[in-house]
């Protein structure tokens, strides 16, 4: 069976079982501050967009397993929804009986077997973003580390669509990243091209590396960005972070029978947040738009 259609199927039965039972059972771990808040806000939104209140089992580092299918048992004809890490390899190390949907993973399109939504935010929205507050650019940078071929293979096509060049640099340890950096600083022209950082690019060695990108940024006046609000805080131009009760109500919305079409597989989520740096902006020559500036959740320096 192929995967396109083994997601189907899981996702009929899914709808099957909402139409029997509407509620919504969620299976989280147990967490410190910040995560906890990150799952607290991710229920918020499933509980906003469902027709019943969900029912909650929280998971102790070391969860009781009889426990967990006693539980699962009682309530069985239910949606499951599994967010987090722990969650998810309980129920693949001891259930997998029922149709479940996957939430608060750092997940690509293809790593999960089940559908769902990912903390990953979808490539698109970055070139979006760039294209909103520097419409000039037509190039892009893009600096990702070694493993993350896969989310290259996504940025690609959401570049072509908005008619943006990227070109890839591939990096493995602090050694290449500082080489290959080098080169681009000394050849890009900043009048139509970014730098886009992927996820785990700079903590390579945060010390040495994002010094060195924000003084040669700055002082060429190159537009930077990543998915880091503290990048952005510190002198990038913007960064995007999940929205993570937005992300709750994409869950929700993917376990109603009347929003199937858009339930199939795992997804990016298009739920984020913008966190901007006016002052770089304004070191950059940018004339922020008021609708840009008003969608920033954060905006640094703060005013």
């Amino acid at each position: 069976m192929s995967r396109a259609v083994a997601w189907g199927l899981l996702w009929w039965l899914c709808q099957a079982a909402w139409a029997a039972d509407p509620t919504v059972l969620i299976l989280y771990p147990e967490a410190p501050p910040p995560y906890q808040q990150v799952f607290e806000q991710i229920m918020i939104g499933v509980a906003q967009t469902v027709e019943r209140s969900p029912e909650t089992l929280a998971l102790p580092p070391t969860p009781d397993r009889a426990n967990i299918r006693h539980w699962l048992t009682a309530r069985r004809g239910a949606a499951l929804l599994l967010l987090g890490q722990r969650a998810l390899q309980i129920y693949q190390a001891d259930w997998t009986e029922g149709p479940v949907l996957v939430g608060a993973l750092n997940a690509l399109p293809g790593q999960v077997p089940w559908p769902g939504v990912s903390l990953v935010i979808d490539p698109d929205l970055y070139l979006q973003t760039l294209h909103e507050v520097l419409p000039g650019i037509e190039r892009v940078i893009a600096v990702y580390h070694a493993r993350d071929d896969q989310w290259m293979s996504w940025v690609q096509p959401a570049a072509t669509q908005r008619g943006l060049r990227v070109d890839p640099i591939k990096v493995t340890d602090t050694e290449s990243a500082v080489r290959e950096l080098t080169h681009v600083f000394k050849t890009l022209d900043p009048q139509t091209t970014a730098l886009w950082f992927a996820k785990s690019t700079l903590d390579l060695n945060t010390e040495l590396l994002y010094p060195f990108v924000l003084e040669e940024a700055w002082r060429r006046k190159i537009a930077v960005f990543s998915d880091t609000v503290a990048h952005a805080k510190r002198g990038f131009l913007f960064a995007l972070y999940p929205d993570y009760k937005g992300v709750g109500v994409e869950l929700g919305q993917r376990l109603h029978p009347d929003v199937a079409p858009m339930a199939k597989g795992w997804a990016f989520t298009r739920a984020a947040r913008l966190a901007l740096n006016h002052r770089t902006a304004r070191h950059l020559g940018i004339t922020l738009r008021d609708d840009v500036i008003q969608r920033a959740s954060l905006l640094f320096p703060q005013p």
